[in-house]
């Protein structure tokens, strides 16, 4: 038997690890975190809400071991003296859709998700999307990232294909990649996903060309998107949701955005119908989250489906996420309940939310038409979200068409680098395609990503001047 030496013996780790954890792509936008701490660097280049919007600002725990409570601060609430006085507890009545209580929710749950809060969810889910069948049902998810990563568990073998958005979400592509799934991406204009694309690359699929059968979902994002900031409007989506049903494709509707579009006169402006609101067939696996309503550390989200597709999805989060965090649970269902539930949440709250990301929308986008030269660069229509979509006129560029397209942008983003300004490439999101594109066709699908949730008002102008002053270089233009 060996004995323990006190002189560490070498391991090579390497051969404990799995296949999948060898393969494991990671997402290209970690290669941004070296430019984000660059003294004076203004960042538009991660997608995350500002904490002014997040609806906590503190909380008191009570701790019995240690026989006191203890204050936890947040945004804008250091001290005990900011928070706002207790209301009156009044205990919820047995059927209440909102019960929070430590003493359930502490407890391990279904993994559906406690029943309360599930009762929830379903009235949201008719109240907004009514979905057009029956045997549809909710699963808590621990937010969106957990909800896409048990469907993709749920729904394909290593070697499938799926299909995605020409330009998609890397936390999607990443994780796809690493289980063996081959992503394929589909052409998009203003609106979205192209049906007439769609259709042809299914008509034309070619199993022994391809290594593999048509593919049998293709995932959206259908509202402000990540990355392209597109809302798909209401006929692009019956458009699509046709050319789906003719090739018996599922699709998932990762929608973490839905309540963040431009909604005019607040509460009135009808959000745009889903895919959920459409779906006769049981086709559509919708997928939600508290996450950019709420804050990303909540964790919390739910999936609406089919049940047959939902129990499947369930089964791969029994061993992995087990079930959302209880205090999530706890503490968002006490916020819906200050709110006054759907009522609140329908017609006070999400307003307001909506309104606070198309003012900083509206902002981005008349800095752009007053810092940036309009020889460089297309202005997209404003949404909403967090993302705006910025195309460069790589075809008016000095160096096309000798250059071609990605290494011009390549440049692009150097300048911008040493202007002290960050925004995400193109090439971070795009998905694998079997599209040939001439170099022309390729100079007019160069965009940045512009993330305008973040930076303050003063910030978000300066950042954009400096964008302006990088492409003033760029395209050689005189001052």
């Amino acid at each position: 038997m060996p004995s323990i030496e006190p002189q560490a013996t070498p391991i090579d780790f390497s051969q404990y690890l799995s296949r999948e954890s060898k393969e494991r792509k990671r997402s290209q936008l970690k290669e941004l975190r070296p430019y984000f701490v660059i003294p004076g660097m203004i960042s538009f280049g991660v997608g995350i809400p500002h904490p002014s919007t997040w609806p906590v600002n503190g909380m008191t725990l009570s701790v019995p071991f240690a026989g006191k409570s203890v204050f936890v601060p947040g945004f804008g609430s250091q001290s005990p003296s900011d928070m706002y006085p207790l209301a009156e507890y009044q205990d919820p009545a047995k059927g209440d859709a909102l019960r929070p209580d430590l003493g359930e929710e502490l407890q391990y749950s279904s993994t559906y998700g406690t029943p309360h809060l599930l009762s929830w969810i379903k009235e949201h889910i008719q109240r907004v999307h009514n979905p057009q069948y029956d045997d549809w049902v909710n699963l808590c998810t621990a937010g969106n990232t957990d909800g896409v990563d048990g469907v993709l568990r749920a729904c394909f073998d290593r070697g499938d294909y799926m299909l995605v958005e020409e330009f998609a979400y890397p936390g999607t592509l990443s994780p796809a990649t690493t289980m063996g799934i081959r992503c394929l991406g589909v052409p998009m204009d203003t609106d979205g996903v192209d049906p007439k694309a769609l259709d042809d690359m299914m008509m034309n699929w070619d199993e022994a060309e391809k290594g593999g059968p048509r593919p049998k979902m293709i995932v959206i994002v259908p509202t402000c998107s990540n990355p392209a900031g597109v809302t798909t409007p209401v006929q692009r989506k019956r458009e699509i949701y046709s050319a789906c049903r003719k090739w018996n494709l599922l699709i998932c509707e990762d929608d973490p955005y839905c309540f963040l579009q431009i909604r005019p006169n607040g509460a009135d402006s009808p959000i745009v119908p889903s895919f959920l609101s459409m779906d006769t067939d049981g086709r559509v696996i919708r997928i939600d989250s508290f996450s950019k309503i709420v804050a990303p550390g909540s964790r919390l989200g739910f999936i609406t489906g089919h049940k047959t597709l939902v129990e499947k999805i369930m089964n791969t989060r029994e061993s992995a996420t087990q079930c959302p965090s209880g205090f999530s649970i706890a503490a968002i269902t006490a916020i819906l309940r200050a709110w006054g539930s759907h009522e609140g949440f329908e017609r006070n709250y999400i307003p307001y939310i909506s309104d606070i990301y198309a003012k900083r929308c509206l902002s981005a986008i008349r800095f752009l038409k007053e810092h940036v030269p309009a020889e460089t660069i297309e202005i997209p229509a404003p949404a909403g979200g967090m993302f705006l979509w910025v195309r460069f006129k790589i075809e008016s560029h000095p160096s096309f068409p000798a250059e071609d397209p990605e290494t011009i942008s390549k440049q692009i983003f150097h300048s911008m680098i040493e202007q002290k300004v960050l925004m995400c490439p193109s090439e971070y999101f795009k998905a694998p395609s079997t599209t040939q594109w001439t170099k022309e066709e390729e100079a007019k699908r160069i965009f940045v990503r512009l993330s305008f949730s973040l930076p303050p008002q003063e910030e978000m102008e300066e950042g954009i001047k400096r964008m302006g002053r990088a492409l003033a270089k760029e395209w050689r233009l005189s001052a």
